[in-house]
Protein backbone atom coordinates (compact mmCIF):
# COMPACT_ATOMS: atom_id res chain seq x y z
CA UNK A 1 0.00 0.00 0.00
CA UNK A 2 1.30 3.28 -0.65
CA UNK A 3 1.85 5.16 2.71
CA UNK A 4 2.12 9.07 3.36
CA UNK A 5 6.01 9.56 3.40
CA UNK A 6 6.50 12.68 4.07
CA UNK A 7 4.79 15.29 6.09
CA UNK A 8 2.49 17.62 4.16
CA UNK A 9 1.02 21.22 5.58
CA UNK A 10 -2.03 20.98 7.21
CA UNK A 11 -4.81 23.07 6.73
CA UNK A 12 -6.76 23.42 10.19
CA UNK A 13 -9.49 26.00 9.57
CA UNK A 14 -7.53 28.01 7.26
CA UNK A 15 -10.46 27.96 4.72
CA UNK A 16 -12.77 29.53 7.02
CA UNK A 17 -16.41 28.26 7.92
CA UNK A 18 -18.21 26.37 5.06
CA UNK A 19 -21.81 26.25 4.64
CA UNK A 20 -22.16 22.55 5.12
CA UNK A 21 -20.25 18.74 4.78
CA UNK A 22 -18.89 19.15 1.46
CA UNK A 23 -19.24 16.52 -1.24
CA UNK A 24 -15.91 14.75 -1.03
CA UNK A 25 -15.88 14.06 2.47
CA UNK A 26 -19.78 12.95 2.28
CA UNK A 27 -18.20 10.55 -0.49
CA UNK A 28 -15.98 8.86 2.33
CA UNK A 29 -18.57 8.70 4.99
CA UNK A 30 -20.88 6.91 2.07
CA UNK A 31 -17.94 4.49 1.32
CA UNK A 32 -16.47 3.53 4.76
CA UNK A 33 -20.21 3.03 6.23
CA UNK A 34 -20.86 0.51 2.86
CA UNK A 35 -17.49 -0.97 2.44
CA UNK A 36 -18.07 -1.73 6.90
CA UNK A 37 -21.78 -2.44 6.52
CA UNK A 38 -21.70 0.06 8.95
CA UNK A 39 -19.97 -1.11 11.51
CA UNK A 40 -18.66 2.44 11.11
CA UNK A 41 -20.96 4.78 10.94
CA UNK A 42 -21.81 8.98 10.29
CA UNK A 43 -22.03 10.53 14.02
CA UNK A 44 -21.51 14.02 12.73
CA UNK A 45 -20.25 16.01 10.06
CA UNK A 46 -20.80 19.58 9.34
CA UNK A 47 -20.76 22.04 12.80
CA UNK A 48 -20.32 25.14 12.93
CA UNK A 49 -19.44 25.13 16.55
CA UNK A 50 -16.07 25.23 18.84
CA UNK A 51 -13.97 22.26 19.73
CA UNK A 52 -15.36 20.37 22.70
CA UNK A 53 -13.48 22.40 26.14
CA UNK A 54 -11.82 24.91 23.57
CA UNK A 55 -12.50 28.35 22.70
CA UNK A 56 -11.40 28.03 19.37
CA UNK A 57 -13.51 26.47 16.35
CA UNK A 58 -13.87 22.46 15.55
CA UNK A 59 -12.80 21.91 11.94
CA UNK A 60 -16.09 20.27 11.46
CA UNK A 61 -17.10 23.73 10.94
CA UNK A 62 -15.13 23.99 7.42
CA UNK A 63 -17.21 20.75 6.70
CA UNK A 64 -14.26 18.37 5.85
CA UNK A 65 -14.61 16.35 8.97
CA UNK A 66 -15.88 13.66 10.44
CA UNK A 67 -16.56 11.36 13.48
CA UNK A 68 -17.39 8.00 12.14
CA UNK A 69 -18.69 5.56 15.46
CA UNK A 70 -17.94 2.36 16.14
CA UNK A 71 -20.77 2.05 18.64
CA UNK A 72 -23.34 -1.07 18.31
CA UNK A 73 -26.68 0.76 18.08
CA UNK A 74 -30.09 -0.82 18.33
CA UNK A 75 -30.85 0.54 14.98
CA UNK A 76 -28.55 -1.43 13.21
CA UNK A 77 -25.19 1.35 13.07
CA UNK A 78 -22.49 -0.28 14.40
CA UNK A 79 -21.36 -4.13 15.37
CA UNK A 80 -20.34 -6.18 18.48
CA UNK A 81 -16.50 -6.06 16.26
CA UNK A 82 -16.98 -2.45 15.59
CA UNK A 83 -13.09 -1.65 17.09
CA UNK A 84 -11.57 -4.01 15.61
CA UNK A 85 -13.09 -2.92 12.17
CA UNK A 86 -11.92 0.57 13.19
CA UNK A 87 -8.44 -0.53 13.57
CA UNK A 88 -8.30 -2.01 10.38
CA UNK A 89 -9.81 1.21 8.44
CA UNK A 90 -7.36 3.28 10.95
CA UNK A 91 -4.63 1.55 9.29
CA UNK A 92 -5.99 1.62 5.96
CA UNK A 93 -6.60 5.14 6.20
CA UNK A 94 -2.71 6.15 7.77
CA UNK A 95 -1.01 4.03 5.28
CA UNK A 96 -2.84 6.03 2.05
CA UNK A 97 -3.11 9.14 3.83
CA UNK A 98 -2.23 11.18 0.78
CA UNK A 99 -4.34 9.19 -1.73
CA UNK A 100 -7.78 10.13 0.34
CA UNK A 101 -6.39 13.79 1.09
CA UNK A 102 -6.49 12.81 5.44
CA UNK A 103 -4.83 15.51 7.57
CA UNK A 104 -5.74 14.51 11.16
CA UNK A 105 -7.17 11.30 12.33
CA UNK A 106 -7.96 11.36 16.19
CA UNK A 107 -8.27 8.02 18.00
CA UNK A 108 -10.13 8.48 21.29
CA UNK A 109 -9.94 4.78 22.68
CA UNK A 110 -6.51 3.94 23.23
CA UNK A 111 -5.11 4.39 27.14
CA UNK A 112 -3.90 7.03 28.46
CA UNK A 113 -5.37 10.00 26.71
CA UNK A 114 -5.53 8.40 23.19
CA UNK A 115 -3.58 9.83 19.86
CA UNK A 116 -3.72 11.94 17.09
CA UNK A 117 -2.07 11.37 13.18
CA UNK A 118 -1.69 14.57 11.34
CA UNK A 119 -0.06 15.13 7.23
CA UNK A 120 2.50 17.98 9.19
CA UNK A 121 4.56 15.06 10.98
CA UNK A 122 3.34 12.27 9.13
CA UNK A 123 3.18 10.23 12.51
CA UNK A 124 0.95 9.20 15.72
CA UNK A 125 0.93 10.97 18.66
CA UNK A 126 -0.09 9.31 21.77
CA UNK A 127 -1.30 11.92 24.11
CA UNK A 128 -0.26 11.70 27.50
CA UNK A 129 -2.44 14.33 29.23
CA UNK A 130 -5.68 15.31 28.44
CA UNK A 131 -6.50 16.81 25.18
CA UNK A 132 -9.18 15.67 22.88
CA UNK A 133 -12.18 15.56 24.56
CA UNK A 134 -14.00 12.21 25.04
CA UNK A 135 -10.29 10.77 25.28
CA UNK A 136 -10.05 7.97 26.49
CA UNK A 137 -12.90 5.30 26.04
CA UNK A 138 -14.57 7.56 23.08
CA UNK A 139 -16.19 5.12 20.82
CA UNK A 140 -15.74 7.38 17.56
CA UNK A 141 -12.52 8.43 15.30
CA UNK A 142 -12.17 11.89 13.50
CA UNK A 143 -11.00 12.39 10.27
CA UNK A 144 -10.15 15.72 8.71
CA UNK A 145 -9.84 15.99 5.03
CA UNK A 146 -7.78 18.57 2.68
CA UNK A 147 -9.82 20.63 1.32
CA UNK A 148 -8.97 19.06 -2.30
CA UNK A 149 -10.46 15.82 -1.45
CA UNK A 150 -13.12 17.38 0.52
CA UNK A 151 -14.18 19.16 -2.49
CA UNK A 152 -13.97 16.10 -4.72
CA UNK A 153 -16.36 13.20 -4.62
CA UNK A 154 -15.01 11.73 -7.37
CA UNK A 155 -11.49 11.96 -6.89
CA UNK A 156 -12.44 10.15 -3.44
CA UNK A 157 -14.80 7.51 -5.54
CA UNK A 158 -11.37 6.60 -7.80
CA UNK A 159 -9.43 6.22 -3.98
CA UNK A 160 -12.04 3.63 -3.33
CA UNK A 161 -11.68 2.36 -6.74
CA UNK A 162 -7.82 2.02 -6.47
CA UNK A 163 -8.83 -0.46 -3.34
CA UNK A 164 -10.16 -3.03 -5.55
CA UNK A 165 -6.65 -3.83 -7.31
CA UNK A 166 -4.22 -3.82 -4.22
Amino acid sequence: MPAAKTPRRYTGLLDGIASGARPGLLELVRQIETRTDRALWNNGTFANRRARGKTNLSVHATGRAVDLSYRNMRDGRGRPDGRIVARDWIRLLISRADEFGVEALLDYHPSPYGRGWRCDRAAWQRYTKPTISGAPGGDWLHIELSPSMSDDPEAMKAAFERLQVS
